[in-house]
């Protein structure tokens, strides 16, 4: 029940903001009328959908239970883990991609920089989340 009540605050929190900013609007400066329509959006977003599930839970307990059941079954996880560790060195690769093209259309350096930055940490954490990995099994 208590996050029932939470996600509902979420929700009707998420409207106010986005009613506050469009009642702002002309009144504040675009930024700010832009942040509150964004974190409007986004806790209207999480809040409602939280609320939805809980409803559908309720509903039919039976189908959340299975979907439970599948989100935690071992090939699933497997599958999921393999996509994100995919993901990941693509993202890792269209970053270096990235920055090449900064230098080739003569971006600023500090594009450049934080794009290699970006690379460098991914696989200073890849090395060391391997390093973890390897020694609790």
């Amino acid at each position: 029940m208590k996050r029932e009540v939470l996600y509902g605050g979420l929700l009707a929190c998420g409207v106010a903001l986005m009613v506050l900013s469009l009642v702002l609007e002309g009144h504040v400066s675009d930024s700010i009328g832009g942040m509150f329509m964004g974190a409007g959006c986004g806790l209207m977003g999480f809040g409602g959908s939280q609320v939805l599930m809980r409803h559908r839970e309720k509903r039919d307990p039976a189908v959340m239970r299975q979907a439970e059941i599948e989100a935690k079954d071992e090939r699933n996880v497997a599958i999921r883990r393999r996509a994100q560790a995919v993901s990941g060195e693509v993202l890792q690769w269209a970053v270096m991609a990235a920055a090449w093209l900064a230098i080739g259309l003569g971006a600023p350096l500090w594009v450049t920089l934080a794009a290699v930055g970006v690379f460098l940490a991914k696989s200073v954490l890849e090395l060391c989340l391997m390093a973890r990995y390897q020694r609790e099994m």
